[in-house]
């Protein structure tokens, strides 16, 4: 499909100008200043930091005041992998968040590269080149690099793991080493963010379709060594989680907090307020026990919620992932709405291109059936803008197929009516 470009390597020409632009872009938001200040307006930024510095001065896995957490105590409301990550970058470079923020652009450099590379093995080169130029030049993509937040780190963790899965679902019989390292890399991505956990139920389903002529007790080893890998990654959590609460927590306190504040988050009182209140209530419950208590409230509201707030809630939780305004016709913000709808042309192209040759290509299925699976759980539960960006680079990777194919499929009908014309003559 490259080859609708002759005379040029395209796929070179768009790879050196998605590295130029990416790194101007997030040298003129460096330098107006878009990584300053970034624990007073990014709570997220704050506690993820507090927790690194903790676990650093000896002090343990606590953080600060953040939604159930609270200050100086053990928590649980974000899993390990980026707390650690920034103790691995505290530990060699001092304590510096611009330290963190160049670690972020680096990673993002090669986050485009894997990009590019599950690109070629899932379509061609030229689809694989497309989808890193969206992702290196995505302005909000740099806006989060900026934060010290999971978004970048995961991203690289999620096309990894997707990279490992697409190369077992392309050979004729994968290796156990490989599912294994899958399995592992799955763990760590898990312990990033948790929305991760859709992906074995989609692949392992995937996997059987692929490999059911090798038999159950293959089948059973190789989920096996894959479940059991990702579960060696996660004992360690499990274990500190159940010594410090007495509970077998597999995952983050996150989900109930987030679940809760997704049926309150319409009726016009501040998240700050809601938290602090909240907290305020339940002076004697830990972190824990209120994430059972919001997740109670959460479903007790949710089995009686009206037809207005339904109704609400399916035009309201589509715009906030998408990156509309509050009024998506509003003359105040067409900047934003600007944003809101070239985010939803890319979720729809991108969709489209996705599933466009992935039937019977179960290495291509996997990952558009993911993808739409993570967006209905956002919708379904709570969205922001911000959960968007993990499904960026896939959706980019649809869009890049999308318009190869569109191309292939103009100049194939331009030579069709070219030799009719000839013919005719």
């Amino acid at each position: 499909m490259a080859n609708i470009f002759r005379k040029v390597d395209a796929v070179k020409i768009i790879l050196i100008t998605a590295l130029v632009i990416g790194i101007v872009m997030r040298i003129s938001a460096w330098n107006d200043g878009e990584g300053n200040n970034i624990l007073s307006v990014s709570r997220d930024s704050a506690m993820y930091n507090a927790i690194a510095k903790n676990i650093i001065a000896g002090k343990g896995y606590v953080g600060k005041d953040h939604m159930i957490a609270r200050n100086g105590q053990p928590t649980a409301f974000y899993g390990p992998t980026y707390p650690l990550y920034l103790v691995f970058i505290y530990s060699i470079f001092g304590q510096s968040l611009k330290a963190v923020q160049i670690s972020h652009l680096i990673l993002e450099l090669i986050t485009g590269l894997l990009i590019y590379i599950l690109g070629l093995r899932l379509f061609g080169r030229l689809q694989g080149a497309i989808a890193a130029f969206i992702y290196a030049t995505s302005p909000e993509i740099i806006h989060y690099g900026f934060r010290i937040m999971t978004e970048i780190v995961y991203i690289f963790l999620e096309i990894l793991v997707l990279l490992l899965i697409v190369g077992l679902l392309q050979r004729e019989k994968p290796t156990l080493r490989t599912l294994a390292l899958a399995g592992i890399v799955f763990g760590i991505a898990y312990l990033c963010r948790q929305t991760i956990f859709l992906l074995p139920i989609v692949f392992i389903p995937i996997m059987w379709l692929k490999y059911m002529k090798n038999g159950y007790i293959w089948m059973l080893k190789s989920v096996a060594v894959f479940l059991i890998c990702a579960g060696v990654v996660l004992a360690p959590w499990v274990v500190r989680n159940y010594i410090t609460f007495g509970e077998v927590i597999i995952g983050t306190t996150t989900g109930p907090a987030t679940l809760w504040w997704g049926m309150l988050e319409d009726k016009g009182t501040p998240l700050s307020i809601l938290e602090k209140r909240y907290r305020d209530e339940h002076p004697k419950m830990n972190e824990v026990q209120m994430a059972h208590q919001m997740s109670k409230e959460a479903k007790y509201a949710l089995l009686r919620m009206t037809k207005d707030e339904i109704i609400g809630k399916v035009i309201n939780r589509p715009r906030r992932l998408f990156g509309y305004p509050k009024k998506i016709i509003d003359p105040k913000a067409l900047k934003q709405t600007a944003t809101g709808i070239a985010y939803s042309l890319l979720g729809v192209l991108g969709m489209a291109g996705l599933f466009i040759g992935s039937r019977g290509r179960y290495d291509r299925l996997v990952i558009p059936v993911f993808t739409l699976s993570v967006v209905g759980l956002h919708l379904l539960t709570h969205a922001t803008f911000r959960y968007l960006m993990p499904e960026v680079p896939l959706l980019a990777l649809g869009l890049g197929n999308f318009i190869v194919y569109i191309a292939t499929a103009a100049k194939r009908r331009t030579k069709q009516l070219r030799g009719s014309y000839l013919t005719a003559s």
